[in-house]
């Protein structure tokens, strides 16, 4: 062999030899790139028990700085004690990640307007990005805003002459238990 030949070879196999070394001390070649990915996707999920709990004292919280005397749908009055039984719904598709709804509502307001500038702050407190923001300007006008989380957290809240809502989801999570009923 010439001698830049024997150089070209051994450096090519001092190469392979530090790629075949390197790759024999990385934990988890042994697992697929799928499995590896799914396990560590799932660990970073959390149970909907955890979620269920941190979203009634996330609600708890906000509609006791909104004030007012809040009720379910049906009219019974919302309990930050309740632990209803929930369905999880889809963050988006229906094979992702899901959440959990409620809906509470309270008395009308006299004061959208002021009462949407309260609420803003609020939710701005709870480290909440605004995504809309429509103050009303008459007593019958609607005022609402939206705010969210990066974690699919959000919180819809109107208010009008009529009556108040607040809507809120959870944090969207992949885990298992977000796929059955909670009871």
């Amino acid at each position: 062999m010439t001698p830049s030949l024997r150089t070209t070879s051994a450096t090519v196999a001092l190469g392979l030899a530090c790629v075949l070394a390197l790759t024999a001390c990385i934990p988890g070649q042994d697992e697929s790139p799928t499995n590896a990915t799914a396990s560590s996707v799932a660990s970073d999920q959390r149970d909907a028990s955890s979620i269920r709990e941190d979203f009634y004292t996330e609600i708890t919280q906000i509609t006791d700085e909104a004030g007012g005397d809040w009720t379910y749908l049906d009219g019974d009055p919302f309990s930050p004690d309740d632990r209803d039984p929930f369905s999880p719904k889809p963050c988006g598709a229906d094979d992702g990640p899901h959440q959990l709804l409620l809906m509470v509502i309270s008395s009308p307001t006299d004061d959208g307007p002021a009462a949407i500038k309260h609420m803003k702050s609020v939710l701005e407190a709870h480290g909440m990005k605004i995504t809309s923001y429509i103050p009303g300007k008459t007593k019958r006008e609607a005022s609402a805003i939206n705010a969210e989380l990066t974690s699919g957290q959000f919180v819809s809240y109107r208010a009008n002459d009529l009556r108040t809502r607040i809507r809120f989801g959870s944090e969207c999570s992949s885990h298992p238990t977000m796929l059955q009923d909670l009871n």
